[in-house]
């Protein structure tokens, strides 16, 4: 199974509510089977990334910055800002990001 990192500053809040919403579009899609959404707290993403090669998107409320950019980047995770779940703007395109996410990770095993 593969993950979807969501993150938020507390990892309580916000991320929930999108984690959430992505893993009601997964379901819609077909895809639960494949991957999940996760919710943390982001001072912990940069060691889950490194820690767990099942991640393949991260996404952040806030973009990551430099250093989790790097981590990231590194470990070919696809990054995702969360806002589009939060406002509905833009939702469809973020949606289809994590799709070919999910996707491109079946591909691969």
């Amino acid at each position: 199974m593969k993950t979807i990192l969501v993150c938020c500053g507390s990892g309580v809040a916000t991320s929930p509510q999108v984690a959430n919403k992505i893993n009601d579009f997964l379901e819609e899609q077909g895809l639960d089977g494949l991957a999940h959404a996760e919710p943390h707290p982001v001072e912990t993403a940069k060691s889950r990334i490194d820690s767990n090669p099942d991640i393949i998107a991260y996404v952040g409320i806030a973009p990551a910055d430099d250093d989790l950019r790097e981590t990231i980047e590194a470990n070919h995770v696809t990054e995702v800002v969360g806002v589009p779940w939060l406002t509905g703007m833009g939702e469809d395109e973020a949606n289809e990001k994590i799709k070919q996410a999910v996707l491109g990770s079946t591909q691969h095993n």
